[in-house]
């Protein structure tokens, strides 16, 4: 079988499953991970720097030149026939390598590497960033598609100078199998929030808003699935508002987890916004996969939400750090349970029909044979 090499310089992530459940969706191509540092187990075919003779001086010296032969053994490409680099700055590192394969590279856009600014790029102390913007240009006549993981991603790719005849606006899919919702509901009446501690996030503002129904809504809870630098700054935050004992943060969880308090939940809020340095969210697949277990969902006005979340169908969306409009939904959820049900019950329903993971990956696959 011919086999699709998927690049991501460190994998993998635990904030990135969307990446091996793509993977493992493909059919028609049998996907071999390929990586800088293997950061836990992979049960798929993968090739990973760190795990060869010299794993640490390779890794430093791929991370400083890019240089493919630090791979050796070219026959462990073998019937590879596309790469395809998640995110641009892992894109500029699977260029060379492409091109040492003569194969064609296919690189996904997901979000801050088209939306912070070079200043927070250059600023960042990656190396990755900084290789980033020196090879911009490279990239974009090197790249043979760009897929933009939503429509506002792609006219940000699309204002930045990559090539129309190159970008392809392409959902990834999520697993409306696996993602659905639970015969039964806990005892618990909880809000879940599913996100990294970080500006883009916007979790102090809603901290702030369930702090302005948590007297109305006694037997609700608040939890929070994440973690981050500003993991520190948002449970002071909590004590503060007096809700530190109705909010429970849990830290990074593995995506079992997330699926079955997703399936217990009553409303999913994630307030993300614009952080200083631009970063913004692309899509929120996120999103996706709490509609899919028919959650209703309350979110922002920000990046690609809103093509991820109807407003007043599947959820409701608020302007970036409102969090007395955001109160107020939560409230009206909380209270009106069938509107509530009516909605998640629409959300899964959009789900299924534009962002099923059988489907959207079955599109991929299509352009994979199209410039293979």
């Amino acid at each position: 079988m011919n086999r699709i090499g998927i690049y991501r310089t460190v994998f993998p992530i635990i904030s990135e499953t969307f990446i091996d459940q793509q993977a493992r969706a493909l059919r028609r191509f049998e996907p071999v991970m390929i990586m800088r540092n293997q950061l836990g187990a992979v049960d798929l075919n993968h090739i990973a720097l760190g795990n060869l003779p010299l794993g640490r001086l390779r890794t430093t010296l791929f991370a400083l030149t890019g240089a493919p032969v630090l791979f050796g053994q070219p026959q462990q490409f073998e019937n590879i026939r596309v790469l395809h680099a998640h995110f641009g700055p892992d894109a500029t590192y699977a260029l060379p390598l492409a091109r040492a394969l003569r194969v064609p590279l296919v690189v996904t856009f997901h979000g801050f590497d088209c939306t912070s600014q070079w200043q927070e790029m250059l600023t960042s102390g990656r190396i990755s960033d900084l290789r980033f913007l020196l090879m911009k240009k490279a990239l974009r006549k090197g790249a043979t598609k760009v897929i933009a993981v939503s429509k506002f991603i792609e006219r940000l790719l699309l204002e930045q100078g990559y090539p129309r005849d190159k970008v392809v606006h392409h959902y990834i899919g999520v697993d409306t199998d696996k993602f659905c919702p639970s015969s039964e509901k806990g005892r618990e009446r909880y809000i879940l929030c599913v996100g990294r501690h970080t500006e883009k996030k916007g979790i102090d503002t809603l901290l702030r808003g369930f702090a302005r129904i948590s007297n109305k809504h006694e037997d609700v809870t608040l939890i929070q699935v994440g973690s981050g630098h500003l993991t520190s700054e948002l449970t002071n935050l909590a004590r503060t508002l007096d809700i530190a004992e109705r909010v429970r943060f849990l830290g990074a969880r593995p995506s079992s987890e997330v699926l079955e308090l997703m399936q217990g939940a009553e409303v999913f809020v994630l307030p993300s916004q614009t952080a200083r340095g631009g970063d913004s969210e692309a899509l929120g697949i996120v999103f996706n996969e709490a509609s899919a277990c028919e959650i209703p969902i309350v979110a922002t006005r920000h990046g690609g939400i809103p093509e991820a979340v109807i407003d007043g169908e599947t959820g409701y969306l608020v302007e970036e750090g409102d969090d007395s409009q955001l109160a107020e939904y939560m409230d009206l959820l909380l209270t009106d349970r069938a509107l509530a049900q009516r909605m998640g019950q629409r959300g899964r329903g959009y789900v299924c029909e534009v962002f099923d993971l059988k489907k959207q990956t079955a599109k991929l696959e299509k352009l994979y044979v199209e410039i293979s």
